[in-house]
């Protein structure tokens, strides 16, 4: 609002001898409330209206579900305390919102509520409540980015091709598939563009499909409400991506990394263009879904994994993702649950720095570079660090260069852009937790996973200091997804020792408690664990008793049953003080997998006598 210009007329020829006074102040115009974002408060002004979203007072404590044993469990807890929450903490606004006929939709994930085209009264009204924390816009933002050297083509005839489309071979898929994994058992939510739902390479592992009708009730949600409850793509780029994860039509066209995997979709950008309460509501669609109007959350029918080749960004328009932090709450909301959030790095490379958008540059969600058919990095994929945390980005790269992959007319294409990359990793997801299931829903250790199988690569790039020829680096992450690897990983288990305690006095024993972890599907047969004991510790105890060959100690089980844990204890003395490190234990079985497990070195501290420190006070 400009200041009014004061005018004084004065009479032709008259001379006024007046006493000077001081010019009265420019007009203020009148600041936002506390609680009302500078953005939002001047998008009102003049009488114009806005899209806001009204942050509600409080968030519940959902750390409770890591401790949780199942994927169902940690997802039942999150969407019930969430719910309930966002029930208490909205209670009394959504009441006179409704009472005032106000359109609104409720983001329980985030404990907010997206109003649509808001005025300044309305403004006024919600900042001076107590149970609004903060009002924001929600600008329309670019959700897909365009370049160039993203190249598109089109085929309307099914492949022809005798092998597997390119990346899906690459990220040794079918080495997978031959083991018996193809991604069953698992749900993946594509959150994008929409889908075509019948398209020959999806409509079979449509989780609505029955072979005979498709039902799209807690399969697909569209919160623009343009596609009035069935899946489509009026952009083509979400039909894509759903191919590349499972996509597989029965006739050779073998474009999907999981194609025995369950598909569901939430269509989060109208035409390309999204908003931080669309990215928030099909977060929230695959934490609990809902039937085609949005109504009765079920947490028992929600994803595994998310795929999100898409960034919010805030160059568009408006505002858009103004506030990086904007996702954060769903996207943690959703990794608490044991659902794996994957998202694309960007398209901003090849420059340091551009990791920069959410959901991609935070680091609870597993961020996708883009490689090309010689494994070397995608000129535009977005490099780390992240603007976000500083972190190393990305977490490791997939195929993303000339991918074909399903489009809308029931035909096939050619995309590039860490979008195609993204998917690749999300199948890979699905074909490990199709191998693990007691791995599923486990988000760090199957992070851990991925990062330690991925095929190494560097650059002479070097970005925020952290050079391109160590791993991980900020061009290529961790390296490139190598499916095969990790199932294999996965199937020999997860051996680790606790040791109590870990400082001690040479009187005192030392325990070592020694776990086997099987996440697979497979029951273990013959497992034996052997561990070479350092020279300086003597055995007092074992649970249950070992077979001890010089210094080395060794337990056999008959079988060790899918998704269980094996456990032994070794308790020793010392004669001698300073650390003791185990070092050697592993497992072997029968069913031989490549190569034992090996677990991590754990040490213990031990004094030569027991010191006492004097504590005076004065």
């Amino acid at each position: 609002m400009k200041s009014a210009i004061l005018s004084f007329a004065v009479a032709a020829g008259a001379v006024l001898n007046l006493a000077w006074q001081p010019m009265p102040a420019p007009f203020a115009p009148p600041i936002p409330p506390p609680n009302v974002t500078q953005q939002v408060w001047e998008a009102t002004a003049s009488g114009a209206s806005t899209d806001i979203i009204v942050n509600a007072v409080g968030y519940p404590d959902l750390t409770p579900a890591r401790n949780l044993p199942t994927k169902e469990a940690k997802t039942r807890f999150v969407v019930e305390t969430l719910t309930s929450y966002a029930e208490r903490a909205q209670a009394d606004l959504l009441r006179e919102l409704k009472a005032r006929a106000v359109p609104h939709r409720v983001l329980w994930v985030s404990n907010s509520i997206a109003i649509p085209a808001a005025n300044r009264a309305m403004l006024q009204w919600l900042a001076a409540r107590r149970d609004v924390a903060r009002v924001d816009i929600d600008a329309r933002s670019r959700g897909i980015e365009t370049d160039e050297r993203l190249r598109n083509v089109v085929r309307s005839t099914p492949f022809s091709l005798a092998a597997v489309e390119w990346g899906v071979a690459r990220v040794r898929a079918p080495e997978v598939w031959a083991l018996g994994f193809r991604g069953q058992g698992i749900v993946v939510a594509d959150l994008d563009t929409g889908v075509q739902w019948d398209h020959p390479a999806l409509k079979p592992q449509y989780r609505g499909w029955n072979g005979v009708s498709g039902t799209h009730d807690y399969n697909w949600f569209d919160p623009t409400g343009k596609t009035v409850g069935l899946p489509t793509d009026d952009n083509g780029h979400g039909t894509h991506t759903t191919g590349t994860v499972i996509g597989d039509d029965g006739a050779g066209a073998q474009i999907g990394v999981a194609p025995a995997a369950a598909w569901i979709a939430c269509r989060n950008m109208d035409s390309g263009i999204g908003s931080v309460s669309l990215y928030t509501a099909c977060f929230q669609f695959a934490l609990a879904p809902t039937d085609v109007n949005g109504n009765l959350p079920d947490p028992a029918s929600g994803a595994d994994i998310t795929t999100n080749s898409w960034s919010c960004d805030p160059n568009y328009g408006e505002i858009g993702c103004d506030v990086p932090s904007s996702l954060v709450t769903a996207t943690q909301a959703l990794r608490a649950a044991g659902v794996m959030v994957v998202a694309a790095a960007g398209n901003s490379g090849s420059s340091c720095n551009t990791v920069q958008y959410s959901p991609g540059s935070y680091d609870h969600v597993f961020t996708v570079g883009a490689t090309d058919s010689t494994n070397s990095i995608a000129s535009f994929s977005s490099r780390g660090p992240s603007t976000f945390s500083g972190h190393v980005k990305p977490d490791l790269v997939g195929p993303g260069v000339s991918v074909y992959s399903s489009v809308p007319g029931s035909g096939y294409g050619i995309k590039s852009g860490t979008s195609m990359a993204t998917p690749h990793v999300a199948g890979v997801v699905a074909l490990l937790w199709s191998a693990s299931p007691g791995l599923r829903g486990d988000i760090d250790e199957t992070e851990a996973i991925l990062r330690r199988t991925a095929q190494p690569l560097t650059t002479d790039e070097s970005c925020g200091g952290v050079p391109g020829t160590t791993i991980p680096n900020n061009t290529y992450g961790a390296g490139l997804i190598d499916a095969r690897a990790a199932v294999s990983d996965m199937l020999r288990g997860k051996l680790t020792a606790f040791v109590t305690p870990t400082m001690s006095t040479q009187s005192e024993s030392i325990t070592y408690t020694l776990s086997l972890t099987n996440y697979s599907a497979l029951t273990r047969t013959n497992v034996v664990l052997t561990l070479s004991l350092p020279a300086s510790i003597t055995v007092v105890g074992q649970s249950p008793a070992a077979v001890q060959t010089g210094n080395v100690l060794s337990w056999t089980f008959a079988t060790l049953s899918p998704n269980t844990v094996l456990t032994v204890t070794l308790v020793v003395t010392t004669d001698q003080p300073g650390y003791v490190t185990l070092s050697d234990y592993r497992a072997t079985y029968t069913d031989q997998s490549a190569e034992p497990v090996s677990g991590a070195p754990v040490t213990s501290f031990v004094y030569s006598r027991r010191y006492w420190l004097v504590y005076i006070m004065r």
